[in-house]
């Protein structure tokens, strides 16, 4: 049995330009066509403030994470009717 502190760390993974590139059209997807009034929204700024520095560091589990909040946040907007959906 291996003990706790010989255990692997949990480091991000990595991924392939391709993952990159999958992800960030994902992201896009949401943006584009966005209503201005939610392009200041600080929950959607700070996600992309985020990813775009898990980007820089090559930080995939913490840019999927920020992706996700991205997708459920304005997903959230539309289904309580705030907004019609833009994506």
């Amino acid at each position: 049995m291996q003990s706790r502190w010989n255990c692997p760390k949990n480091e991000p993974t990595k991924w392939s330009g391709r993952d990159w590139e999958r992800a960030w059209q994902s992201a896009l997807r949401r943006l584009n066509g966005m209503p201005p009034e939610l392009v200041s929204c600080a929950q959607i700024h700070e996600s992309l403030t985020t990813m775009d520095e898990a980007f820089i560091q090559g930080d995939s589990r913490t840019f999927e994470d920020c992706l996700i909040v991205l997708l459920d946040h304005c997903a959230e907007l539309v289904n309580r009717g705030d907004h019609q959906q833009w994506w």
